[in-house]
């Protein structure tokens, strides 16, 4: 199995990822994979997760066998904050068109103080490109020294032409 192959609402992460990937950024901010039902408690024991801002969309949730409305009920039982922009996995052109209201979503949780999990499908375009836009904008870092700062801790391939 790969990502790209249609799983069942049963059917597990492949065997060889077990938990999502997760990589801290700052305080308040974690990127990575997208996680299952049975990740969320783990990312509040382990990470101590507050929120967590889901990027993927409904083709992105039926994709992975996810239910939107079996996730909302474990994160509200886990008493974790749960924000959802979807955005398309569609390449940059996609990401740019959502940028901004993902941007915002992002820095109402993290100026409320909430240590928030920043996810997409794989980690590995849309929540790095995120991620460094919100530590431009509100981190004060430059382009790239967000990109550097995510980089450098987070195998990942950011969409860097719409944040230039």
């Amino acid at each position: 199995m790969d990502w790209f192959t249609p799983r069942g609402p049963d059917e597990a992460r492949p065997a060889r990822a077990g938990r999502p990937r997760v990589t801290e950024l700052s305080e308040l901010l974690l990127i990575g994979e997208y996680p299952r039902r049975d990740d969320i408690v783990w990312l509040k024991s382990h990470h101590r997760v507050t929120a967590v801002h889901s990027l993927q969309d409904n083709d992105d949730l039926k994709l992975h066998g996810l239910s939107l409305a079996v996730l909302e009920e474990a994160y509200r039982r886990s008493r974790l904050r749960f924000i959802r922009t979807p955005i398309p996995d569609a390449g940059a052109d996609a990401m740019a068109r959502h940028l901004k209201a993902a941007l915002e979503a992002v820095r109402r949780l993290t100026e409320a103080r909430e240590r928030v999990f920043l996810h997409c499908n794989a980690g590995m375009n849309r929540a790095p490109t995120l991620a460094i836009a919100l530590m431009r904008a509100s981190g004060g870092m430059s382009l790239a020294e967000a990109l550097a700062h995510v980089k450098q801790r987070h195998f990942c391939g950011p969409y860097m032409t719409i944040l230039e």
